[in-house]
This record gives structure tokens, C-alpha cells and sequence, in this order.
């Protein structure tokens, strides 16, 4: 019962903080849905969305046209952006499930990726575990660089908070907020 309010107290967090635009070092961010964030740069409008065929995309737009897409092969729960480099880039964040080499059970995995170049979806970060396994995950845009929160789960089943920042190749441990 706990974790289910948790999880939905979360959920509504989640759901307050990203409709609001989030504008720092010249870059602005907004969520238009839970598939969609438009930016703006120096005048230039862009947005980055996920869409699902037969597989998951996320697309890149530069005004109206395409500059690029990447194709993800495992499920997709969590989508958001934010500038986790502090290079005035929206980075995408993208939350899988899916099962590693070293462990072979399915779970929660966090990838982000960069726009190089400022138009190419490219993988910044693709990783596989985090202090503890990933429940869930959303961008915070009230600093730069942006942050991750994170909810994790002890092995005794109890979530733990925690943030991140992007440093290099991986995730830095900040603090814990519980």
C-alpha cells in the first residue's frame, strides 16, 4: 500500500513538474505531453518525441523537418529531457526494461542520449545499473546543469530517492532525499 502511494504521488509530481517550461542558459524546455518536449535555443524551435510502430523511435525535429531518428528495440516507461551537460543541449533521457549480459533478468535501465552536433541522436550514456535497481526516474530543471531524481529499490523493498548529475561517461551520485 505504501509503495502504491508513493508511486502515485510520483506520478502526479511528475505530471505538475514537466508542464512547466523549464528556461536556463538559453535553452528552454517544455513538455507538450508524456511523448513530447519542444525546446527553443537562441531562436531556433525544435522537438524531440517519442513515437511506437512496431518499435519505439525517439525523433529529433528541427522546426518541421527530421533531422534524425533512433530506434530502441526494448520497452520504453519513461521518456523526459532536460540539459544534464549544462551545454545549453536538450539531453534525452529514456527509461527501458530490458536484461544485461551480467544480468539477465529483465529490469529498469536509464539511457540518455545527446543531440551532437545539435541534430544527431546520439547515445551519451547507456547504463545498466545505478546504485541500486531503477523504479523510476524524471529530469530536474530548476538547476544547471539539470539533475536526475531517481527512485530506487532496496533489496528489502523499500524506495530510496536520490540524485544524480551527468559527469563524463555516467551518472555521479549527489545525494539521497529520504
Amino acid at each position: 500500500m505504501r509503495q502504491a502511494t508513493l508511486l502515485l504521488t510520483l506520478a502526479c509530481l511528475v505530471l505538475i513538474t514537466s508542464c512547466t517550461p523549464s528556461t536556463q542558459n538559453g535553452l528552454t524546455i517544455e513538455a507538450v505531453n508524456d511523448s513530447t518536449f519542444s525546446y527553443r535555443i537562441k531562436g531556433r524551435e525544435g522537438k524531440i518525441t517519442l513515437t511506437r510502430d512496431s518499435i519505439f523511435r525517439v525523433c529529433h525535429f528541427i522546426g518541421d523537418s527530421l533531422a534524425d531518428t533512433w530506434k530502441l528495440k526494448d520497452p520504453v516507461y519513461r521518456f523526459d529531457c532536460g540539459d544534464l551537460t549544462g551545454d545549453s543541449l536538450p539531453e534525452i533521457t529514456v527509461g527501458v526494461v530490458r536484461s544485461t549480459r551480467y544480468r539477465p533478468e529483465p529490469d529498469k535501465r536509464l539511457f540518455i542520449f545527446k543531440l551532437w552536433k545539435g541534430r544527431l541522436i546520439r547515445p551519451l550514456w547507456m547504463g545498466s545499473r545505478l546504485g541500486l535497481p531503477l523504479e523510476d526516474f524524471r529530469v530536474e530543471r530548476d538547476s544547471v546543469p539539470h539533475m536526475i531524481h531517481t527512485w530506487e529499490r532496496q533489496p528489502d523493498g523499500t524506495i530510496v530517492q536520490a540524485i544524480y548529475r551527468q559527469k563524463g561517461f555516467g551518472l555521479r551520485f549527489v545525494n539521497y532525499l529520504n
